[in-house]
C-alpha cells in the first residue's frame, strides 16, 4: 500500500524495487472545482443576457485551466535492481518524458537545497537529475534522499552476492 511520509510517494519498497511517485492530487483538485464553479457562474449569466459571463467563463475558467496545464505533473522514479535500470518519468496535460539509466550508473541521491526548502536529487554519471520539480520545506526530501541511498545501497549489496554465488 502506498505511504506519503516523504516528497514522494512510496508504491512498492521491495529488495528488488523502489517506486516512488509525486503528484499534486490536492492542488489539481482544487483548480479543477475552481474551473467547474466559474465555469457554472459564467454560462450562468450568459443564459441570463449578462455579458460579464464571458469575463467569468474566461478569467475564472481560462487562467485557472492554463495553470492546471502548465503546473500539475506527475513523478516517477523506479529503481529496479532485478533488470539493473533506473526510470524516471514526467508527465503534464502535453507532454510525457521518459529517462532511463543503468542502475550501476548511479552515484547517489542528495538533497537540492534553495533557501529552507529543498528536493530530491539523483546523480547518474555525475550528471544531476531531479526526482520532482517544486521545492518543499520539512524533513520530506531528506527523508526521500535517504530512503533512496539505503536502498541503493542494499541493491548494490545484493547484487555483489549474486555475483560471488555466480562463481
Amino acid at each position: 500500500m502506498a505511504r506519503y511520509h516523504r516528497v514522494m510517494t512510496v508504491v512498492r519498497n521491495l529488495p528488488e524495487q523502489l517506486i516512488l511517485a509525486h503528484a499534486p492530487w490536492a492542488f489539481g483538485g482544487l483548480l479543477i472545482v475552481f474551473i467547474l464553479a466559474f465555469s457554472a457562474a459564467g454560462l450562468a449569466l450568459l443564459f441570463n443576457g449578462e455579458w460579464s459571463g464571458l469575463a467569468a467563463l474566461f478569467m475564472g475558467a481560462g487562467l485557472p485551466g492554463a495553470i492546471f496545464a502548465l503546473s500539475v505533473k506527475r513523478d516517477q522514479a523506479i529503481f529496479d535492481a532485478l533488470s539493473g535500470r533506473i526510470t524516471l518519468q514526467r508527465q503534464t496535460l502535453w507532454r510525457y518524458q521518459k529517462l532511463d539509466f543503468a542502475l550501476s550508473d548511479m552515484d547517489r541521491a542528495e538533497l537540492q537545497e534553495i533557501a529552507e526548502t529543498a528536493r530530491p536529487v539523483v546523480f547518474i554519471k555525475d550528471e544531476c537529475h531531479a526526482l520532482v520539480e517544486a521545492y518543499v520545506s520539512g524533513n520530506r526530501p531528506r527523508d526521500t534522499v535517504q530512503l533512496i541511498n539505503d536502498w541503493h545501497w542494499q541493491a548494490r549489496r545484493m547484487r555483489r552476492q549474486e555475483d560471488k554465488d555466480a562463481y
